[in-house]
């Protein structure tokens, strides 16, 4: 697929040019042993997300021998795999029956044909809705739908976005703001204070705050609990998105969150460390690494000083950064404003 706000493929940077299109065999278990590695020295369970472009293009039985290696290796791994439900067959689902308890499923898709065709098309701009559609019922059949990805875009009517949530069947649904930063808007925000996205947000959460229904918005559930917090006077610790996601590249690069790369070629780079020849933990732990979360979440005295700080945590990164500096609101601060307010008129009366 081609999807036209794809991160990797349609903004700032270019690296993807030079890398190769799959991991080498030698990446892969050089990636298993650093993980393993990096279990004994937290004796925290981690995360590995496999993503793209699209991870099944890796191979069902390559993918099936990925699996297998980290479960064996790693007591209690969390696995989940994001992919565009073009390629789901019945050696996948019953790879994801057997290992249910380690590895989790969720598609990227943006609601009915109409709404998905806006932005995800296949290389030759043909739609491949149909196929999407027939991993949604046969992954929901076999119980194996656990979470849809939506990026929001406003030109979508809430209403159809939600009726597509319900048809679906998913049990959670994750909805992402379109990336950009303060000096390359993207589509749908006019102007930095302009709120088209929260009022859009708006819609859908009346929407779903009538609902019984009993599946989830991520997004709306979690600023649901910091807003309810907020009215409470709960104390809460300090807050911003300060976290290290590391990002594992086809070449075994270790870089920072890859979503930088919207900002600027290169922004995600770190040390050029590889996990053939470097341990991850080195290099989260590293003065570079150190120096780069500290420098991307840093917040101004706006944020700091802000009610809704500890609800949004002042945004995510790429969204503060001006072409220079990542010491701003987010693009989306009007939005976010505008959302919570509405918000704490329903949950908070």
């Amino acid at each position: 697929m081609d999807c036209d706000y794809c991160y990797i493929y349609h903004h700032q940077d270019d690296s993807w040019q030079n890398m190769p299109r799959t991991m080498s065999d030698e990446t892969v278990n050089a990636l298993i042993e650093n993980v393993s590695m990096l279990y004994e020295r937290q004796h925290h369970k981690p995360l590995v997300v496999f993503h793209g472009g699209e991870p099944l293009l890796f191979g069902v039985r390559r993918f099936r021998s990925l699996v297998e290696k980290f479960v064996g290796r790693i007591p209690g791994v969390r696995l989940s795999i994001q992919t565009n439900g073009t390629i789901y067959n019945d050696q996948l689902e019953k790879l994801l029956l057997e290992y249910r308890d380690f590895l989790t499923f969720s598609l990227s898709v943006d609601g009915f044909r109409e709404e998905n065709d806006r932005h995800r098309l296949g290389l030759k701009g043909q739609s491949v809705f149909a196929k999407i559609e027939k991993t949604i019922r046969k992954s929901r059949q076999s119980g194996l739908l656990d979470n849809i990805l939506i990026v929001v875009d406003t030109k979508n009517d809430p209403s159809k976005i939600f009726a597509f949530m319900v048809d679906a069947g998913a049990q959670t649904y994750n909805l992402i703001l379109q990336d950009g930063d303060r000096k390359n808007l993207p589509p749908g925000k006019e102007a930095l204070n302009s709120t088209e996205v929260g009022e859009w947000l708006t819609k859908l959460f009346y929407i779903y705050a009538q609902s019984d229904l009993k599946f989830r918005i991520q997004m709306f559930d979690e600023m649901v609990v910091g807003l309810l917090k907020k009215q409470r006077s709960v104390a809460f610790p300090p807050v911003t998105h300060l976290s290290c996601t590391m990002t594992i590249d086809t070449d075994g690069e270790i870089k920072q969150t890859d979503t930088f790369r919207v900002n600027a070629n290169n922004a995600d780079q770190i040390t050029g460390s590889n996990v053939t020849t470097h341990s991850i933990f080195d290099s989260a732990n590293s003065q570079q690494n150190i120096d780069f979360v500290l420098s991307t979440s840093s917040l101004v005295r706006d944020c700091r000083d802000c009610a809704y700080l500890n609800v949004c945590g002042g945004g995510y990164e790429q969204h503060r950064f001006d072409g220079v500096s990542y010491r701003n609101p987010s693009l989306y601060c009007s939005d976010y404003k505008l959302l919570f307010a509405n918000m704490e008129r329903i949950i908070c009366p």
